[in-house]
C-alpha cells in the first residue's frame, strides 16, 4: 500500500474523496433525487433484490443510530462481495455516509496495511502518520472516525481475532454509522453481528439461475430449443451458485455448438458445493476454453493481491512488457489489442470490472480470489513464471523499515510486485534490499517487468540498472533524479516514477527509442535535453508523458513526438502580465488526453495567446488554476471530438460564463470544481449529448442553467457545496427532464458540503 496514493494516468481521485474533506456528524443529511437507482453499467444482477432492498434499509436507517453491523455469510462464489459491492456504491449510500472505506482482509490479516486503507479513505496520509506503529495508527483512525458518520466494509474476514482486533477502531457516536462484514464463517459473523441475525446468503433457485445464465449469454435473457433445455440442465448442476454459473455461461457465450453444450451438461458435476478439487475442476472449464492467446493474460492476475484493484492501464502495460500482447494482423497498436484481450476476460466473467473513467472506460479491474486460487494452480500445472507461483510468496528482510521487518515479496522469472508498504531510508539499505533481489535468480538474463513502487527509496535505486532487459519499470524513491545511465535501459517500454521532490529528467534517457510511457505521478518536473538538442532526435515511441514542467527544453521533446496521445503539464503556465504561456500542441495529431496545471497564481482573467491551438483529436482535458478569463472558453467550447472536461480551482475566473451557440458538440462528462462561477448561461443547443454533470464546490453559482434540462442524454447531475439557489434550480432540471420523458436522470444533492 502507497502511503502516497496516486492513480496511474489519472488525476489521482477516488469517488469518495470528490466530495470534500473533513466535515462533521452536524452536517445536513444528503438528499437524492432519483426516480430510478443506478448501478454499474452493463451489470447483471439476478436473485438477491430484496435482500438488496433490506439490507439498504439497515444502512440507511435514520431510526437506528447505534453503530451497527450488518453482516453478509456465505460460501465462495455466492456473491457476497458483489452484493456488498452493489450497497457500497449505491448513490444514496455514497452520499449518505460522510466517510465511506473498503478494506479486504482474506485468510491473511495484515492489521497495517488494513488500517492505512481506511485512512486513505477518509483522511490523507501524511509522512508522519505512515512513520507511526499498529497502535498509534488505531488511535489516529478512531479519531479520524470520531464524530462522523462512517460506513466501513470489511470483506473476506476469516477469524473472530482480526474482527476484535479491527472493530476496536471503530468510534460509535450514536449518528448512524455502519459497519458491513463479508465472511464464510457463520462464526465470525455472528459474533460480528452480535444484536441481529447476519444474512445468510442463499444459492439461487432454478429459475434464478437459468434466469443469470441467460441474461449473461444474451442481452434479451433469451433462449429456446434444444439449448435452451441444455441451458437449464447446465444451471441446474451449478446448484445455485452464481459464480459457477456466469463461468460457465461465459464459456458458452457466443458458442452455439450443441456438441459443446452437451459434454459441458453431461460433465458438469453437481458435487461442486462440497468438493473443493471438483469446484476448482468446474471453474477450470473456463480457463480451458480460453483462445491461447487470452491464457497467459488471465493467469497472470495471480500475480495480483487478493481483492486488489488493479489498474487497468499499468496491467496492460505489464502485458505488452512480458511479451503476452503480440500483433493481430489489423495494424493496431498493442494498447488496444490489449484493451480487447482485457474486455473478452470481463465478457467471460473471469474478471470484474472495478472503477470506471469519467468518460465510461474501465478504470481499474479485480478477479475473485476463487479464480485467483485456479490461476496459481493452473500456472503451476503449466510452468508459468514458476517461481512467483511455486511458493506463492518468498520473505526478504528490508532494514530502515518504517513497518514490519518482514514484508513479502511476489517473485518471477519475468515479474516482480510487492505489494506491501516499506521504506528504505539509507543508501546501504536501498543497496542491501536490491542485492537480495539480485540474487534471487539471474535478473540480468530475464526480468522484463520490475515493480517496485510500493517501496520508498532514499533515491533512484541504480541497481536496478542491472536489468538491462527491463520493458517495465515502477520506482518510488524520496528525492534525486534519474541517473544519466538509466539510457542502458534500451528495451523499456514503460517508466513509473514518483518522489516527493521535484525531479530532472536526464538528456539521455531521450536516447531510449523503445520508450512509450514516461509517467512522473506528482511534482514540476524539469526536462534536461542539453546534450541532445542539436541531434533532433524523434521520439516516435513515445505515447504518454506525464508530469513534465512547460518550459523550452520540453517545447522540443514536444517537437520531437509526433505520436503522443497523453500529456501531462505542470509548472509555469502563465506569465505575470497576465498571458497563458502553452507549449506549442498544433502539431500533436494524436493528442487525446491533456492535463494542465499551473504552479503560478494569478487571481485576474489570463488572456490566451493568438497562437494558442488545441489538436482537435483532444478527447480528454484537464485545467488546474489556470485562472482563465471566461471569455477565454470558446477556443474548448469549439474543440471538436473534446468528450471530457475538468475545470479545477481557477481554472477559470470571474463571474459569468456564456457558452457561445453549440459549444461542446461531443461533449459527455463536464466536471466544474472549485470556480467562483455566479452566473452560467447556457444556449438551447449547447452540450447536446452530455452525459455526466458534477458541480462541486461552487458556493456563488446561483443555478444550473435551465437550459440543460433539453439534453436528451443527460443521466446524472451531482451538485455539492453550492448554495440552496443552485441545489433547487438542480431539482427544477430534473423535472424538466421527465417532461421529456427522461425519468432516469439520477440527481445527487449535498448541499452541506463546503
Amino acid at each position: 500500500m502507497d502511503c502516497h496514493s496516486s492513480k496511474l494516468i489519472d488525476d489521482g481521485s477516488a469517488n469518495q474523496g470528490e466530495l470534500g474533506e473533513e466535515y462533521s456528524s452536524q452536517d445536513f443529511p444528503v438528499q437524492i433525487y432519483s426516480r430510478k437507482n443506478k448501478f454499474q453499467e452493463g451489470e447483471v444482477f439476478v436473485g438477491f433484490q430484496k435482500e438488496e432492498s433490506d439490507l439498504l434499509n439497515q444502512l440507511a436507517s435514520i431510526t437506528k443510530k447505534k453503530l451497527q453491523v450488518i453482516s453478509i455469510v456465505g460460501m465462495a462464489g455466492l456473491g457476497k462481495t458483489t452484493l456488498a459491492t452493489r450497497l457500497y456504491n449505491h448513490s444514496y449510500v455514497e452520499s449518505y455516509f460522510y466517510a465511506r472505506a473498503w478494506i479486504t482482509c482474506s485468510q491473511l490479516y495484515l492489521k497495517r496495511e488494513s488500517l492505512l486503507e481506511i485512512l486513505r479513505s477518509v483522511s490523507e496520509n501524511t509522512d508522519e502518520i505512515c512513520a507511526m506503529n499498529d497502535n498509534m495508527l488505531a488511535h489516529t483512525l478512531y479519531r479520524a472516525l470520531k464524530g462522523r458518520r462512517y460506513l466501513i466494509v470489511v470483506d473476506d474476514i476469516w477469524s473472530i481475532d482480526d474482527w476484535n482486533d479491527i472493530r476496536r477502531c471503530f468510534p460509535d457516536d450514536k449518528n448512524g454509522s455502519r459497519i458491513m462484514v463479508t465472511t464464510r464463517l457463520k462464526e465470525v459473523a455472528l459474533h460480528a453481528q452480535s444484536d441481529g441475525n447476519p444474512l445468510c446468503l442463499r444459492f439461487l433457485t432454478e429459475e434464478e439461475g437459468f434466469d443469470l445464465f441467460k441474461r449473461k449469454l444474451f442481452e434479451d435473457g433469451n433462449l429456446f430449443g434444444i439449448l435452451g433445455f441444455l441451458g437449464k440442465r447446465i444451471t441446474r448442476n451449478c446448484c445455485g451458485l452464481p459464480l459457477a454459473i456466469v463461468l460457465i455461461a461465459g464459456v458458452l457465450k457466443n458458442n452455439f455448438d450443441f456438441l459443446l453444450w452437451l459434454q459441458i451438461q453431461e460433465h458438469l458435476s453437481s458435487y461442486i458445493i462440497s468438493d473443493y478439487n471438483q469446484y476448482m475442476d468446474t471453474l477450470a472449464l473456463s480457463y480451458n476454453h480460453l483462445p491461447q492467446h487470452l491464457k497467459p493474460c488471465f493467469l497472470s492476475f495471480g500475480a495480483f493481491p487478493v481483492g486488489y484493484d488493479i489498474p487497468v492501464r499499468q496491467l496492460m502495460w505489464l502485458w505488452i512488457a512480458e511479451g503476452f500482447i503480440g500483433q493481430d494482423g489489423r495494424e493496431r497498436n498493442l494498447e488496444d489489442i490489449a484493451e480487447d484481450c482485457l474486455m473478452d476476460l470481463i465478457n467471460r466473467s473471469l474478471v470484474v470490472v472495478g472503477k470506471k473513467r469519467s468518460n465510461g472506460a474501465i478504470k481499474t479491474c479485480r478477479i475473485h480470489d476463487l479464480l485467483r486460487d485456479l490461476c496459481l494452480r493452473k500456472a503451476e500445472e503449466e510452468n508459468f513464471s514458476p517461481d512467483i507461483y511455486k511458493h506463492n510468496k518468498v520473505s526478504f528482510s528490508c532494514p530502515h523499515s518504517l513497518v514490519h521487518p518482514k514484508f513479502q515479496l511476489l517473485l518471477s522469472t519475468n515479474v516482480l510486485a510487492i505489494p506491501s508498504n516499506c521504506s528504505c531510508y539509507s543508501s546501504e539499505g536501498s543497496q542491501s534490499f536490491c542485492k537480495q533481489i539480485l540474487s534471487v535468480w539471474d535478473a540480468s538474463e530475464h526480468t522484463r517487468a520490475l515493480d517496485l513502487s510500493s517501496i520508498e527509496f532514499l533515491v533512484f535505486p541504480s541497481e536496478v540498472l542491472q536489468l538491462v532487459h527491463l520493458r517495465y519499470l515502477g520506482l518510488r524513491f524520496k528525492s534525486g533524479n534519474p541517473p544519466e545511465s538509466i539510457s542502458c535501459l534500451q528495451e523499456l517500454q514503460t517508466l513509473i516514477m514518483s518522489s516527493r521532490m521535484n525531479m530532472v529528467i536526464p538528456n539521455d534517457m531521450w536516447k531510449m527509442v523503445n520508450l512509450k510511457h514516461l509517467f512522473i505521478k506528482s511534482g514540476e518536473n524539469l526536462v534536461d535535453i542539453s546534450n541532445v538538442e542539436g541531434e533532433q532526435r524523434t521520439l516516435d515511441n513515445l505515447q504518454t508523458m506525464s508530469l513534465v514542467s512547460p518550459t523550452r527544453p520540453c517545447h522540443n521533446i514536444l517537437a520531437r513526438t509526433p505520436n503522443l496521445q497523453k500529456l501531462g503539464l505542470c509548472g509555469p503556465l502563465t506569465t505575470t502580465r497576465g498571458d497563458f504561456k502553452c507549449p506549442d500542441l498544433g502539431l500533436l495529431m494524436q493528442l487525446e488526453k491533456l492535463k494542465l496545471s499551473n504552479t503560478i497564481s494569478f487571481h485576474q482573467g489570463v488572456r490566451l495567446s493568438i497562437s494558442t491551438i488545441f489538436p482537435g483529436s483532444l478527447k480528454n482535458l484537464t485545467l488546474s488554476n489556470t485562472c482563465l478569463n471566461w471569455e477565454e472558453a470558446w477556443i474548448f467550447e469549439m474543440i471538436p471530438n473534446l468528450e471530457v472536461l475538468k475545470l479545477k480551482f481557477h481554472a477559470f475566473v470571474g463571474k459569468d460564463w456564456e457558452t457561445r451557440p453549440q459549444a461542446f458538440p461531443c461533449l459527455k462528462f463536464l466536471k466544474l470544481k472549485e470556480l467562483d462561477l455566479v452566473t452560467w448561461t447556457v444556449c438551447r443547443y449547447d452540450f447536446p449529448v452530455l452525459q455526466h454533470l458534477q458541480v462541486y464546490h461552487c458556493p456563488y453559482l446561483t443555478e444550473i442553467p435551465e437550459d440543460l434540462g433539453n439534453i436528451c442524454t443527460l443521466e446524472s447531475l451531482e451538485i455539492s457545496g453550492c448554495n440552496d439557489a443552485a441545489t433547487n434550480s438542480a431539482s427544477d432540471l430534473q423535472e424538466e427532464q421527465e417532461r421529456y420523458g427522461n425519468d432516469s436522470l439520477q440527481l445527487i444533492v449535498n448541499p452541506s458540503l463546503v
